[in-house]
C-alpha cells in the first residue's frame, strides 16, 4: 500500500503485522504510523543484507553525523535510469544530508558500472541497494571502500540512520543489533 493508504490498511488487518517493508524514501512518515512494536525495514536495506554486508553499512551510516564542511561524499546508483524530478540520489539524498550533519558537503554521483576505483578523497559513500548489479559487484564496491578505510553504507540504512531509526529499521536482524550495540 502507499503510505497515504497506510493508517486504515493497518486498522482493517485485525492484528498486528509481523513486519513492514517499505521504500527508504518514506521511512520518516511510516515509521510515524507503524506501532513501534511492530519491526519496520526496507528494500534497500534487505537488499543490504542480500548482496552486500549489512553490518559494514550499519557502520558506515553511524559515521554520518562526523560528516563536516567541504567533505565529499559519493552517492552511487546501479542503475542508469533517466533523472527525474527529485531525484533520491542527486536531489532528495544530498539534501537529508546537509540537513543531518548542518555541513557543507560536496556531493558527486556515479552511476550503473562507473564506480571509482580511487576513492582516497570522499569521506562517505552512499550506495544505493543493488537491485541491478549483482551481489558480487555490489561486494567488491564495498571491499573497495572497506579497503581504503572510507565509510560505505546504502540509502535506506543511511535514511534510517538519518531518521533515528537506525536500530528499529535493523530489528529483524537481532544480530546485527547486538554487534552493533558493542561498537
Amino acid at each position: 500500500v502507499r503510505e497515504k493508504e497506510l493508517k486504515e490498511t493497518l486498522s482493517r488487518l485485525g492484528r498486528q503485522p509481523k513486519l513492514v517493508i517499505t521504500d527508504s524514501q518514506v521511512f520518516d512518515a511510516v515509521a510515524k504510523i507503524v506501532p513501534k512494536e511492530v519491526p519496520l525495514t526496507s528494500f534497500s536495506i534487505l537488499f543490504a543484507r542480500y548482496k552486500g554486508n549489512l553490518a559494514l553499512a550499519a557502520k558506515g551510516a553511524q559515521t554520518l553525523g562526523t560528516l563536516k564542511d567541504k567533505d565529499r561524499v559519493l552517492i552511487c546508483e546501479g542503475c542508469t535510469h533517466h533523472r527525474q524530478c527529485n531525484d533520491i540520489g542527486t536531489v532528495k539524498l544530498p539534501g537529508w544530508l546537509t540537513r543531518y550533519t548542518g555541513a557543507q558537503l560536496t556531493f558527486e554521483t556515479s552511476s550503473g558500472t562507473g564506480f571509482p576505483e580511487d576513492l582516497s578523497g570522499f569521506a562517505a559513500i552512499v550506495h544505493c541497494g543493488g537491485c541491478m548489479l549483482s551481489a558480487r559487484e555490489m561486494r567488491y564496491r564495498m571491499k573497495c571502500a572497506l579497503d581504503q578505510n572510507i565509510p560505505f553504507t546504502n540509502y535506506g540504512v543511511a535514511i534510517a540512520c538519518m531518521n533515528g531509526i537506525l536500530p528499529r529499521s535493523l530489528a529483524p536482524f537481532p544480530a546485527l543489533l547486538r554487534l552493533l550495540d558493542e561498537t
